[in-house]
């Protein structure tokens, strides 16, 4: 038989752990090949050459690219130098800023899109989107592709949306910027950061100052679908103090979430300064709880300066805890004509709720009613106002059943007649239960009910320091220390959010932390081939195999190449076929 002898393979690197870089450069050109010595000019160009789903990556020079629309295939990454040194602009050609939008995706600048739903595998990082002063429609539009990732990217002064996630599962964004991206009218308002039927959504480390719409939404999503497991952490929200929304009668939103029940989904570590909107219209109740937790509610901030309220809850099964609510002329108010059951509003501070127009609460359920509402160990503190303020309000014929009222320090520096619970124009409740909770200069109110273990006089709490870590913390030995009931949490709880070490509001008011530097890469030394010489007939097959040293080196790619295929030759994974007689490397 005769042999094809194969001496010794090398291999040629890629600049990727899984695949080629092509390379795009203002100085480059279309007619090039896209390597990094002769890049090409257009990224819209690159998209158009670069193989789908085999883990290659477009690389982008620094500087600014006039594109037309760009359709990033399936598998394939784009990568900028860094956020506001690769910026990415569209070509006048393909402006589209209409008087009403609709819900237009085809006019995004950079689409990852798939007509039914694929494994995407893939990301986009280290650039900047520029809108012309909202002449662009949209930024990234991401659709029935799954497992992508936006990192460290910015997108300002775009028309109708930044980043929109649409059937996009097991995606995530982080370290992201977005300034004024949203559209809004008085009938409806898109948002800078949108998604809609995303599972396993993770969304952290944004920071999103909006002049016009609202900060995040789920446009698009069928409200008869539930949203699952979407997480929304570590970023800052801060929206126009007054909504468009029927002629500005109401505040703008910076989380708008509207969806048939939200288990697994959660919204913490987040600082907004304007309400959060949660409404499951159906009343479904989830699997489990939606959480809003360690978050800042700036009302009394600069920019809202008190015009506004904090969150607006039409939903079953959640649960509050350990956020700071700052002003606001509501704390969390149910405006449905629903009842809604299983809230657990637990270890949150209230400072400065403000009234509005009329009285109203802390807690207010203005329409429907609430079953099943437990109360604990929150701290309230009511300021100077013209007009009642009180802890939990059941308005408009709204009904409140099975009510547990534990652990609560409330304490009102108000001239108005404020009580712990208040029945307005017909509300009414029953299961009320009032425990041990700690009351200063405040009524208890009329509400029939089981009031118990209740405290009156002057709470010794610190009261120096910035608000409310610290501020409201109890003094050594205090009157606060050991009070409460036992409800499920601490085994002898203090009364107030603030004892027991329990951690208020950690959601910072400035932008989030600039984006982590990519890990310093780890260069190979030596690559190692076996076996080092093999011999295969014609029509004959012999694998060949690698080994990278150090194990960890940064690129593990490798690219098999034979030194004339019509004596062997060689596929992607090291498969050698003899063609020939004859031997080559």
């Amino acid at each position: 038989m005769r042999y094809v002898s194969i001496i010794i393979f090398c291999l040629a690197f890629s600049q990727s752990s899984f695949g080629t870089i092509y390379y795009v450069s203002l100085s480059g050109n279309n007619a090039n090949d896209g390597s990094s010595s002769r890049p090409w000019r257009t990224i819209q160009y690159a998209a158009t050459k670069v193989p789908a789903n085999q883990g290659h990556t477009i690389k982008i020079a620094a500087g600014t690219f006039v594109e037309n629309q760009i359709h990033v295939p399936q598998g394939v990454h784009v990568l900028g130098e860094g956020r506001n040194v690769t910026i990415i602009k569209s070509n006048s050609s393909f402006y589209y800023y209409p008087a009403s939008p609709g819900f237009t995706n085809d006019k995004f600048l950079i689409r990852f899109y798939s007509g039914s739903s694929v494994a995407g595998n893939q990301s986009i990082k280290n650039l900047t989107i520029d809108g012309d002063g909202k002449k662009l429609h949209g930024g990234i539009f991401i659709h029935n592709r799954n497992n992508v990732t936006v990192e460290n990217v910015r997108i300002q002064y775009v028309n109708f949306s930044g980043l929109w996630f649409s059937s996009s599962n097991n995606s995530t964004a982080k370290n992201i910027v977005l300034k004024d991206c949203a559209w809004g009218s008085s009938s409806w308002c898109s948002a800078a950061l949108q998604f809609a039927h995303s599972t396993n959504l993770d969304i952290s480390g944004f920071d999103i100052d909006e002049g016009r719409g609202y900060g995040i939404k789920n446009l698009g999503h069928d409200q008869n679908q539930p949203l699952t497991n979407v997480k929304l952490h570590h970023g800052k929200v801060s929206v126009h103090q007054v909504g468009l929304w029927n002629g500005g009668s109401a505040p703008n939103i910076a989380i708008e979430f509207w969806a048939s029940g939200f288990s697994g989904t959660e919204i913490y570590n987040t600082y907004v300064d304007n309400h959060i909107s949660i409404i499951n219209p159906n009343n479904t109740q989830s699997g489990t709880p939606l959480k809003i937790y360690n978050n800042v509610f700036d009302i009394l901030g600069l920019r809202t300066k008190g015009s506004g309220y904090c969150m607006e809850l039409s939903s079953s099964s959640v649960e509050v805890r350990n956020n700071w609510f700052n002003g606001g002329y509501t704390g969390i108010v149910n405006w449905s004509a629903k009842v809604f059951t299983n809230w657990n509003i637990h270890h949150n501070v209230f400072y400065g709720i403000s009234g509005g127009p009329n009285p109203t609460a802390v807690v207010t359920s203005y329409k429907g009613g609430l079953q099943n509402l437990n109360l604990y160990n929150n701290t309230v503190e009511m300021t100077q106002t013209g007009q009642a303020v009180h802890f939990l309000e059941f308005d408009n014929s709204s009904r409140g059943t099975n009510i547990n009222v534990k652990n609560n320090l409330i304490i009102n520096g108000a001239q108005a007649a404020n009580r712990v619970i208040n029945l307005r124009h017909g509300g009414s409740v029953s299961g009320l239960n009032v425990t041990n909770n700690f009351f200063q200069n405040i009524t208890q109110g009329t509400a029939p009910g089981n009031y118990s273990g209740n405290i009156s006089g002057t709470s010794n709490i610190v009261r120096s320091g910035n608000k409310p870590q610290g501020f409201y913390n109890h003094t050594a030995g205090g009157n606060l220390i050991d009070k409460g009931a036992f409800v499920g949490y601490e085994s002898k709880p203090d009364i107030g959010a603030c004892g027991d070490n329990n951690v208020i509001g950690t959601a910072a008011s400035s932008s989030p932390p600039a984006p982590t530097p990519s890990p310093t890469p780890v260069a190979v030394s030596s690559v190692t081939i076996s076996p080092a010489t093999v011999s295969v007939g014609i029509n004959g097959k012999a694998t060949l195999t690698k080994a990278i040293t150090p194990s960890n080196a940064t690129n593990q790619g490798v690219t098999w190449t034979s030194g004339n295929p019509n004596i062997p030759k060689v596929d992607a994974n090291g498969i050698v076929t003899g063609v020939a007689v004859g031997s080559t490397t």
